[in-house]
């Protein structure tokens, strides 16, 4: 009996419950007890595979406990990529390496075993020093300072712009503690375990440069914030709590009501604006070589020297204004790198702009000018364009739709390009969605809201980390998945522009 052709190809990424959002390069963190671990499963063969099931089998890490759910795909065509999560608890978990064994079996086959890697860090907080440390296996980062522009007072609550209202779900009016924040300047050590001979250390993980390590910080300390702005949750689903340190100027935007969006999708909004904010900090330290390994080939330590110690002072400033999902948007930097050995200290100084290459030529939305709400199920359409006239496909893309209501209730949609249901076709560059209205009737009904009228759709879309196993590590580095391509939020320094918050498409529902 042939065994099913299903195998995941990239590596399983967090996505994080509240926000909807994937985490900086898919990495999980133990700061964050609740995650789905997501993955994309891919059917190799050159034939259709029939009645499928997924599950996953087991975490080679006892301090991460999955909640057991097996999908069932009645068909899964040739080439196909459908997109699976399990929910994980991972606050007892170590940071490392993580291996996670995976099932599939399609019918008349025998099951086939998929072993993927994840990437597990620990990021903690001293509330007396004010100092994150992430750690992981090759040692640990400590950020003592991140100052940041933070928001503007009328963000989120309707001030200045005609914005829609952003409230939690008490109804108390959110404020700037909700965010988003943009680094200006952060303080970094990386003490490598053990100190290491020679010009370069290992990398985190093998793969990722150093600064996806501070991004995760600046991430996981926005979306604590979120999180705790809104519910008042404390420390709840979080490991930790933190701040930043603003300054001048601030950051205009406008975000969905929280209080509106049904589900769990409550925190969307606020969760991308957090990731197009802090990004930025990866942007300023370069895909291509970040400051670390900048630094080390710059100061190459004399023999029998250990390096104990590397720190870097980081500034970033944004010449073209706020930083934006899939903009070749430019970053000012300036950063110091000094190699603390047990003989010497050794520095490295850097004044240059970086240009965010993560970009998109533009979102293509198709849907209908008229629905009639309880025929048949609404289908969302989109094209994700990358540049020189090219577009994402498959399992290229992480991506979601929010449908507003004419009186502003969000509902969350799954954009996929996988040939099942209303998508034509796998891999053909069209991610959709569906859903039937008649199943949001009651929904809306009983809050009292229309079904009939304009309804929105604001489309977003993270890239997907699609480094290979048999990659040099500091060529895996190179490749970096969680960055936001298409946002319908829209960032900015001046308070005089309208609301950012744009919808991509329109809809007249009717009954």
């Amino acid at each position: 009996m042939a065994t099913t052709p299903m195998s995941i190809k990239q590596r399983p990424f967090s996505v994080e419950p509240f926000t909807n959002i994937m985490l900086p390069d898919g990495i999980f963190d133990t700061a964050i007890f609740s995650q789905r671990i997501t993955c994309f499963y891919t059917n190799t063969a050159s034939i259709n595979l029939n009645d499928v099931t997924l599950y996953l089998e087991g975490v080679g890490d006892p301090g991460i406990v999955p909640v057991s759910r097996t999908f069932f795909f009645p068909t899964i065509k040739a080439g196909a990529s459908v997109r699976v999560f399990w929910i994980a608890d991972f606050r007892n978990a170590t940071p490392g390496k993580k291996l996670i064994s995976f099932i599939a079996q399609a019918k008349g086959m025998s099951s086939g075993r998929s072993i993927k890697q994840i990437f597990v860090s620990k990021t903690t907080y001293d509330e007396t020093t004010r100092e994150y440390t992430c750690e992981v296996e090759e040692g640990s980062l400590k950020v003592s300072y991140m100052r940041v522009i933070g928001p503007a007072n009328e963000w989120g609550n309707g001030q200045g712009h005609a914005c829609c209202c952003c409230h939690g779900q008490d109804g108390s009016s959110s404020t700037g503690d909700s965010g988003p924040w943009i680094p200006t300047k952060m303080t970094m050590a990386f003490y490598p375990s053990p100190g290491y001979e020679g010009v370069h250390g290992d990398l985190p993980f093998s793969d990722p440069w150093w600064k996806i390590l501070a991004w995760i910080v600046a991430a996981i300390a926005a979306i604590v914030a979120i999180v705790a702005a809104a519910l008042g949750a404390g420390r709840a689903n979080f490991g930790i709590s933190g701040t930043f340190d603003e300054t001048e100027p601030s950051i205009s935007c406008c975000e969905p009501d929280v209080e509106g969006v049904a589900g769990e999708t409550e925190f969307t909004v606020a969760g991308v604006a957090s990731i197009i904010a802090t990004v930025a900090a990866a942007v300023g330290m370069s895909d291509a070589e970040d400051p670390w390994w900048r630094g080390q080939k710059a100061t190459p330590p004399g023999a029998g020297e250990i390096t104990q110690v590397e720190k870097v002072d980081v500034e970033f400033a944004y010449p073209d204004g706020a930083p934006n999902a899939g903009v070749a948007y430019p970053v000012d930097v300036k950063w110091l790198y000094q190699r603390v050995t047990n003989l010497n200290t050794y520095s490295h100084r850097v004044e240059e702009q970086q240009v965010n290459i993560h970009v998109s030529d533009g979102v293509e939305v198709i849907v209908p000018d008229t629905h009639r709400a309880f025929e048949k199920p609404l289908v969302i359409k989109t094209r994700f364009q990358r540049t020189e006239g090219k577009y994402f496909s498959g399992s290229d893309l992480y991506a979601f739709a929010l449908l507003r209501s004419p009186d502003g209730l969000y509902f969350r949609m799954d954009l996929l390009d996988d040939g099942i249901d209303f998508d034509t076709a796998p891999n053909d560059t069209t991610y959709t969605g569906s859903i039937h209205l008649e199943s949001l009737y009651k929904i809306l009904l009983k809050r009292n809201l229309s079904l009939e009228g304009i309804w929105k759709v604001y489309v977003f879309a993270q890239d997907v980390n699609n480094a290979t196993p048999d990659m040099r590590p500091e060529i895996a580095a190179t490749h970096i998945g969680g960055f936001m391509v298409a946002s319908a939020v829209t960032l900015t320094f001046d308070p005089s522009l309208p609301c950012p918050l744009q919808a991509q498409a329109s809809i007249n529902v009717i009954t």
